[in-house]
Formats: C-alpha cells, sequence, structure tokens
C-alpha cells in the first residue's frame, strides 16, 4: 500500500487507543468526487477501502483507512452554491449565530474550508467582516473573484498568525460541513483556540449519522469524511483543547446534521441544557453499540439486493436507466450497490461537472436537459437526499411518461 496516498490508523485520533473495531464496510471505492475529463477516461482510477471503525473506548466513530487530504483537494470540484436550499439556510445560519451570541457589527468571522464564499456572503449580509480559508485552489480563487476574501491553504497556526497579525483575533470561526474532513484533528482545534477571541464562539455544523443512519443515508461514508461526530465525541474532543461546549441542536440539512457552538474554556456564556440532553440521547439510542451498526449494515444489504433486483429487471425488459447526480455520494451509493452496469450515463445541473466522467467507472456526466431529449424509461435519482426538490423540478418528465426511481429509503418508482 502507497503511504504517499493512503494510510491505515490503528490508534484513535481523539483518544490515542488502539481499541478499535470496523462496524460498517462498503465496498472499495476511488475518491468520490474526483471526476475526469474526456482525456483521462481511459485511465484506471484506483479504489481505496472505505470502512467506518468506532473506538470503543471513547465512541468516536471515524474511518481507519485515510487518503491524503492533498490528494483528495488536488482536483476537487463541489461547489456550495449547488446544493438546493444551502444558500437560505446559511442566510438563516448567520442570523442566528449573530443574534443569539449578540456579534458587534463589523466583528471578524472566519469561516473553514469556506469553499466559495456562501457561508460568508450570509455573514456579509449581517455587516461583518468576513476572511475563508479554503484548501482548494480553483475554488478559493472563484471565491476571491466573487468578493469574499480567501485564504488558499490548509488551516494551520500559520495561518492563524497570518489573520491575527493582520486582523485580529475573530468573533466568530465557523466550520460547516469540513470538520468531519479534517485529519490532525487535534492540532486543528488546538489551532482554533488560538483563533478564537476570548469572548468568541466557534460554531461547528456538520453531518449527523445517528439522524442520517435512520433514513439508510450510508452514502454520506465517503473518503473525504474522516469523522463521524456525535455530540458527546465532539464535547470531549473540544475540551480537550480549551474550549468548551455551550450549545447543540439537531438541523435539516444533508439528512441530518447538528450545529455545536463552544467558546474558551474561561469564557463567560452559560451551558445550555441542550448540550446533555442529546449527549444523553445518544447513550439511550446505543449510538456506540456495535450491535446498532450490524443491523444498519443487514439493512442495506437487504435494499441494495431489492433495487439490483430491480434494475435487472428493467433492463431485460429492453428499458432504459439513466442516474441524475453527480456528487460525493453518489459515487459511494454507485459502487455499493454496483449500479454502473445499468445506468448508461449522468446528469447533473452542475455546468463544472457536465462534459466530465465519473470516478472509476467512467460513465458520462451530461445536463438535465438531456433526460428530455433523450426520453429515457427510468431515471434512478442517484441524489435522493433531494428528491423533493427533484421532483419539483422534474415535473415534466414524468408528465412525458418518464419515471424515477428513488432508492433510498425505501425504494420508490415516480410516475
Amino acid at each position: 500500500m502507497n503511504n504517499k496516498l493512503i494510510r491505515k490508523d490503528v490508534l484513535c485520533r481523539v483518544c490515542s487507543s488502539n481499541n478499535i473495531e470496523t462496524v460498517v464496510k462498503l465496498n472499495d471505492t476511488p475518491l468520490e468526487d474526483q471526476f475526469v475529463d474526456k482525456a483521462y477516461k481511459h485511465n484506471e482510477q484506483r479504489a481505496f477501502p472505505l470502512e467506518l471503525a468506532i473506538c470503543k473506548d471513547c465512541g468516536y466513530m471515524h474511518l481507519p483507512h485515510i487518503v491524503s487530504p492533498e490528494v483528495s483537494y488536488v482536483d476537487y470540484l463541489y461547489k456550495s452554491s449547488t446544493t438546493p436550499g444551502l444558500g437560505s439556510h446559511y442566510d438563516q445560519y448567520a442570523k442566528d449565530i449573530v443574534d443569539r451570541y449578540s456579534i458587534p457589527k463589523k466583528s471578524l468571522i472566519v469561516d473553514l474550508g469556506s469553499n466559495d464564499g456562501s457561508m460568508l456572503a450570509s455573514f456579509k449580509k449581517q455587516d461583518m467582516n468576513v476572511i475563508g480559508v479554503e484548501p482548494a485552489t480553483l475554488i478559493a480563487d472563484y471565491a476571491n473573484q466573487s468578493g469574499i476574501t480567501t485564504i488558499n491553504g490548509f488551516f494551520s497556526d500559520e495561518v492563524v498568525s497570518g489573520i491575527v497579525q493582520d486582523y485580529g483575533k475573530a468573533e466568530v470561526i465557523t466550520a460547516n460541513y469540513m470538520f468531519a474532513n479534517v485529519d490532525d484533528i487535534i492540532s486543528f482545534t488546538n489551532s482554533v483556540e488560538s483563533l478564537l477571541s476570548d469572548s468568541g464562539v466557534f460554531v461547528i455544523e456538520t453531518g449527523y449519522h445517528p439522524e442520517q443512519f435512520k433514513i439508510k443515508m450510508f452514502d454520506y461514508i465517503y473518503h473525504e469524511h474522516f469523522s463521524y461526530f456525535t455530540v458527546g465525541v465532539l464535547a470531549s474532543l473540544l475540551n480537550k483543547c480549551g474550549l468548551e461546549m455551550i450549545d447543540a441542536e439537531k438541523t435539516e440539512p444533508k439528512g441530518g446534521s447538528i450545529r455545536v457552538v463552544a467558546q474558551s474554556c474561561n469564557g463567560k456564556r452559560v451551558i445550555k441544557p441542550s448540550v446533555k440532553k442529546i449527549i444523553d440521547e445518544e447513550d439511550l439510542n446505543g449510538i456506540y453499540n456495535i450491535d446498532t451498526y450490524s443491523r444498519f449494515s443487514d439493512s442495506i444489504q437487504k435494499i441494495k439486493r431489492e433495487l439490483t433486483a430491480l434494475l435487472s429487471s428493467i433492463k431485460d425488459k429492453g428499458g432504459s436507466i439513466v442516474g441524475l447526480g453527480a456528487s460525493h455520494s453518489t459515487t459511494t451509493l454507485i459502487y455499493h450497490f454496483e449500479l454502473h452496469e445499468f445506468i448508461e450515463y449522468i446528469v447533473d445541473d452542475n455546468e463544472i461537472k457536465q462534459g466530465l466522467y465519473s470516478p472509476g467507472h467512467h460513465i458520462p456526466v451530461y445536463s438535465t436537459s438531456k433526460i428530455y431529449s433523450d426520453k429515457p424509461d427510468y431515471v434512478i435519482i442517484l441524489a435522493w437526499q433531494h428528491r423533493n426538490s427533484i421532483l419539483k423540478r422534474h415535473k415534466e418528465f414524468v408528465e412525458n411518461g418518464g419515471k424515477f426511481i428513488i432508492p433510498l429509503p425505501v425504494i420508490r418508482i415516480v410516475d
């Protein structure tokens, strides 16, 4: 195994225990967002192990096989602005933080893993000074061109020193759907503590697998998501780094998320009862029990068998099937459910993805307009988490005789 590309951790990255056990094992998968152009479609892309493990001492859930972040972000293409509903969510998010924590106007807001600046644009509407930190070069360039000051690089003590020297300490630091993507999570969080003002707050919003797994959302597992946090584990992690969690709440995006807020351990804000409430709920629901994940894996395999039987039947009868959605999660779904043999091509609204080929299997990606000119018999909604907005946007396809297949959480045909 090339240790420059991938390593296997035998120690917990939070508590250093070696008491780790794999609880969900998916098919080996290439880097999920590395769609390639025509010149590379005949080149083989390596597939890496994709497993979910839990530390039986502290409860930290994570990928034991870590693909280098430098490799993951070389050709990173996802833009926050392409996710349906995320812009309005960020507007409300920014307003909530500013109002709830009485953040003065013109305060410094730093967003880590700031992507195309969508989150910071919402804070600018609240009359704040904003800086992003984003490792993907093309995405950082896009954000800067859009008027969002963005540092292109990985967040580190060196980046902290530069920000503090030029702008001072941050009143708000946000980590939106990126905290799970951090490899050295302890060093990263220590750097956050160094950048945060004494009166500041650190806000993390991240996917929440206890809710996601209720709807069979296994496809949120992919190589860029190193960590799968519970509130209990996050509280412990933050405390190790001189921060204390003062609030926690469940939110809706990504099939189920959590937003937690922390301050310096000498901060003046009171810890809200919501923190203990959710931690107690996690314990009650057995979220650290191995059996919970065995049942989850079994349920996913059952859906896989039923879906592939349905698609095989359609193909046997001469039906045509295309996929809708070209993203990280759809790559996981295609690989674990082995859908490539059924799908003729993929359509997606993201112009960046159009004209490219999917990771590994190199299924061509086109504009969604192609389903209206080609009129395939079935479109399987690979981006099934957005099924409601997709069905609403493409009512005409059904009206013209087409059928949609929704694969999860329950297989359904919409005609």
